[in-house]
């Protein structure tokens, strides 16, 4: 299976729109998993793919009214195959259409998820990764493919060892536990910092991997999200494939061209996962 997962920058412009159809078009995918949709843009995605099986979170909200402001950005999942659509709000999340899933007849699940990020969202970037964690260790034997922007980790060093957005590095490159002072009566820099974990880090107890990592190591520093800061291009890597460990990665990269030809400023990733 070739999927790919990309934060669409919520573009409405529509030679953006027609070229970013264009590209997932000419990669023949077959899922593809896309973040920052809005309610404008989906009518684009739905009307080029047509002719595939696809789903947005705007199609299963209880109250369109609700998703607007912080809360305007959604999900879609388009597919060769059919699929039965999964219910967004069996699982515990601040907002739910920012979990989208499905399932194939062959039983696997493939999700996909945009993290509200902390600078903006403060504790729901919180409740986020700990109600899909929650959600996602009740069943660790159905097979599953978790893809999307996860707005973490702030750091990975070569070690392997992550930073989240629950600590801070000083100056001499130690890492301690630290919370946004914007947030720190509604959050602890310790509860931040394992949300995070819960599926950055430990996935292994989701019975997934990190198919990047799989098959890149830590020796890649590639990133997918990036911020020009005067002279210098700030990159994190925030877009994620992971997958149950009975399914096997034997590719995957990120994609800068897209990002770099101004279609979004994230680089999509792209895995092939047997």
């Amino acid at each position: 299976m070739k999927i790919i997962s990309w934060n669409t920058n919520a573009r409405s412009n529509k030679e953006i729109l027609k070229n970013q159809c264009e590209f997932l078009d000419y990669s023949n995918f077959d899922v593809i998993t896309l973040q920052e949709i809005t309610e404008k843009s989906q009518i684009f995605f739905k009307e080029h793919f047509k002719d595939y099986h696809l789903v947005s979170s705007f199609d299963l909200s209880k109250d369109l009214n609700l998703l607007k402001r912080k809360r305007k950005y959604g999900e879609i999942i388009i597919s060769k195959q059919s699929f039965e659509i999964l219910n967004p709000y069996r699982i515990d999340i601040p907002f739910q259409e920012r979990v989208l899933s499905i399932k194939f007849l062959n039983g696997l699940e493939i999700y996909t998820t945009h993290v509200p990020p902390g600078s903006s969202n403060g504790v729901i970037k919180v409740k986020h990764f700990e109600g899909l964690f929650r959600h996602l260790i009740k069943d660790t034997q159905t097979p599953k493919i978790l893809t999307g922007d996860f707005n973490s980790p702030k750091e990975e060093f070569l070690s392997g060892e992550v930073v989240t957005w629950g600590q801070k590095i000083n100056k001499d490159g130690k890492v301690r536990l630290s919370v946004n002072p914007k947030w720190k009566d509604d959050c602890t820099a310790e509860r931040w910092d394992a949300a995070e974990r819960g599926i950055i880090e430990k996935h292994s107890e989701l019975g997934m991997k990190d198919a990047f990592r799989v098959i890149n190591g830590y020796e890649d520093n590639s990133c997918s999200w990036f911020l020009n800061r005067k002279d210098v291009q700030l990159g994190r890597r925030y877009d994620h494939v992971f997958c149950s460990n009975e399914l096997e990665p034997i590719r995957c990269l990120y994609d800068h061209n897209p990002r770099l030809d101004g279609l979004s400023d994230h680089s999509p990733i792209i895995a092939e996962i047997s």
